[in-house]
């Protein structure tokens, strides 16, 4: 029994022991689990920077060729320097950088349009015709546009350094999948341009340039005249729309027009005009000293384009014409008779293709007519030698001359004569004039007698003429021959009423032609 409690004893110590054991094991476990340090994570190396087959390819995406051409001069100079280490806290990271791109406004723009300006006035010099170069309606032909476009392009992109511009951008990665993944790969691309806009800033309303055409100096008549280019209305909106195209723009330039369609015409009178690049025509009829006043103002391109004939083209023959049949021969887009320097009066000085063939200088006021289309005065007693004579012509360029008078108007000055040997100055007889508004800009005029019993039945006196192209604005007039003479031709046909209500025959007239070759 003693030996049973002894062993009992000894089992039950041994119990307390091993669960003693236990608990100081469990215990002395979870304090290790408790207490062991934290191991710190490894932060990852920094993102490189993209390079060679990483680098994000640029964002155009070329169509058409000035795309293409934008492409490659964009991929001549893109590249890219780094701004300072990149930043990073193990999870995100940031890289700053500067970006060499092309600046497109400057590559497709700055300068370039007036490039293709220049290009394209290079071909219109080498153009024979208007329509190597533009469409009906005088816009350059598209397809040469945009070939001298994209040859430009072509040119600017084999030094497309001159045009880079510089860009800051920051690169944001984050990591993810124990790798690094670029946030924002647009801040690579430079800004697309739209290449429509480009072309359209480029090339879009290009100023019209008219081809310099000139007329042979010794040519007898000028050009064929384009019959669909003869307008007769009643209406000054045809008109007003007609000196909106572009070739009536560039001949009236800075001057300013007479013509405007709030004028008061003479009852059931038609407006008239001509155009074409190198000619504007407008002829109207008006109210003027109780007379029909018949004006026509012209625009020309060339001094050529103002010319005489003279009849049988021979000086001091005599088949004499009438002024429509002048204008015929000589394809006149307007023709007014002249100074009928062959009607038995020796006077003035007179000039035919750069030849003096009467030389009477004491007598009258001459009109001397240059290569460019001035007029120039020598009045009645300037020139006395004939050597010194010719060499104002050779000095001054001088074509032909009108040897009538008296000078109405020089220089913006008033100088009409109360008396003068020609043309009856003081009585009433019809009156006819040619004057100067500005480079290459005239009026012509004529002042009849309207239908009799009619509000227009009167003549006018030579001071009426006068003070009809003062208030006009003409900076020089000149009197032609009147009376009979003073007639005015447009389209080949006789326009206004004549005094003692027949057109007669005379020796030469003034007239104006079309540059533009025949087809």
């Amino acid at each position: 029994m003693k030996a049973f409690k002894i062993t009992l004893l000894l089992f039950l110590i041994l119990l307390i022991l091993v669960f003693g054991a236990y608990v100081v094991l469990r215990m002395s476990g979870l304090e290790l689990q408790l207490s062991a340090p934290q191991l710190p994570l490894l932060a990852p190396a920094p993102p490189p920077l993209p390079s060679g087959d990483t680098l994000p390819k640029l964002a155009l995406q070329p169509a058409t060729a000035e795309e293409k051409l934008l492409d490659q001069a964009y991929a001549a100079v893109w590249s890219y320097t780094p701004d300072g280490e990149c930043e990073t806290d193990g999870k995100t990271a940031q890289q700053k950088l500067t970006l060499t791109v092309l600046d497109a406004d400057r590559f497709a723009g700055s300068g370039l349009r007036e490039e293709l300006i220049g290009r394209l006035s290079q071909r219109v010099e080498r153009a024979q015709r208007a329509s190597e170069v533009y469409d009906a309606q005088f816009q350059y032909l598209p397809e040469l546009v945009r070939e001298d476009y994209l040859s430009l392009l072509q040119e600017r992109g084999s030094h497309a350094g001159d045009f880079c511009q510089q860009q800051s951008v920051t690169l944001r990665y984050v990591y993810e999948d124990d790798g690094w993944v670029l946030q924002n790969p647009e801040v690579f691309y430079p800004l697309q341009p739209n290449a429509e806009s480009l072309y359209a800033a480029a090339a879009g309303d290009l100023p019209y340039q008219p081809l310099h055409y000139t007329i042979e100096e010794n040519a007898l008549c000028g050009p064929v005249p384009r019959e669909e280019n003869f307008i007769v209305t009643d209406d000054p909106a045809v008109i007003s729309a007609l000196l909106e195209r572009p070739e009536a723009k560039a001949l009236i330039g800075d001057e300013t027009l007479l013509w405007n369609p709030d004028l008061t015409l003479i009852p059931g009178s038609l407006l008239r005009c001509y155009l074409d690049e190198s000619i504007l025509c407008i002829v109207w009829q008006e109210e003027e000293a109780r007379a029909v006043g018949t004006f026509s103002e012209i625009f020309i391109a060339d001094g050529s384009q103002l010319r005489r004939k003279i009849s049988s083209d021979e000086p001091f023959s005599y088949g004499f014409e009438r002024t429509s049949s002048f204008a015929r021969n000589a394809n006149a887009v307007l023709a007014v008779g002249g100074d009928f320097y062959y009607h038995g009066r020796n006077c003035g000085i007179s000039v035919y293709q750069r030849e003096i063939i009467r030389f009477r200088p004491d007598n009258a006021d001459t009109c001397f007519i240059t290569a460019d289309g001035d007029m120039l005065f020598r009045y009645l007693g300037d020139d006395t030698d004939y050597e010194d004579t010719k060499e104002f012509l050779r000095d001054n360029d001088v074509l032909f001359s009108l040897a009538f008078g008296p000078v109405l108007i020089d220089d913006g000055v008033d100088v009409t004569p109360e008396d003068y040997l020609w043309g009856e100055v003081k009585d009433y007889y019809a009156r006819s004039s040619l004057g100067l508004l500005g480079r290459h800009h005239y009026l012509t005029m004529n002042i009849n007698c309207g239908k009799r019993g009619t509000e227009y039945d009167h003549l006018p006196s030579l001071r009426d003429a006068a003070d009809a192209m003062v208030r006009r604005g003409c900076w020089k007039a000149y009197t032609l021959d009147g009376g009979q003479t003073a007639t005015t031709a447009f389209h080949y046909e006789l326009i206004n009423p004549v005094q003692f209500g027949k057109e007669k025959n005379i020796s030469d007239v003034i007239y104006f032609a079309t540059a533009v070759p025949e087809e």
